[in-house]
């Protein structure tokens, strides 16, 4: 809903429709607070001891859910942060950028949360090249040791910043006090 585009007709009513809902969510710690509690559900995978925590559900298991452990997390971060200034932006890094010039986003949040966001797009895209070009379907799930080892190092400090930025936003919007 927060993402919608103009795909047909009268502009003029998606203007009018994206400037109510910002100005509804710019700075409603409620909304805000129950958009961080819904965005927590997806939590990078990096147990106590940074140790990856991987799938376990049969066709997939021990591998990294890379989309939605890495990738939709970021999402939802810019998301929050944008419509907690009030910036109708859409595409996830103008919205950390815009997130950042407009206060509500430090400069070296913005910048971690960018960089998490293009080394994991990287891995998905190398992993579904991959797959593509041996003929399989194309997924979201990595093998870790399919990666070299400062890959997975690096990975995990990703995963880690991801971790402290929703940390960060809970404790802001006190959204593990939504039920």
């Amino acid at each position: 809903f927060f993402d919608i585009r103009v795909l047909h007709g009268d502009e003029s009513l998606y203007q009018a429709l994206k400037a109510f809902i910002l100005e509804q969510s710019r700075n409603n710690t409620i909304f805000l607070a129950h958009m961080t509690a819904n965005a927590l559900s997806h939590r990078p995978p990096l147990g106590f001891f940074r140790q990856f925590v991987l799938v376990h559900d049969g066709e997939h298991d021990d591998t990294l859910d890379l989309k939605h452990s890495g990738i939709i997390p970021i999402v939802d971060l810019a998301r929050i942060y944008a419509l907690s200034a009030g910036l109708g932006v859409l595409n996830t890094q103008e919205r950390l950028k815009a997130a950042e010039n407009a206060g509500v986003l430090s400069h070296s949040g913005a910048q971690d949360l960018l960089y998490a966001l293009e080394f994991i797009s990287t891995l998905r895209a190398r992993h579904q090249s991959q797959q593509h070009i041996h003929g399989e379907p194309l997924d979201n799930f990595v093998r870790p040791e399919s990666l070299s080892r400062p890959e997975r190092s690096q990975l995990k400090d990703v995963f880690a910043v991801i971790s402290t930025m929703q940390k960060a936003l809970e404790q802001r919007y006190q959204a593990s006090r939504i039920s």
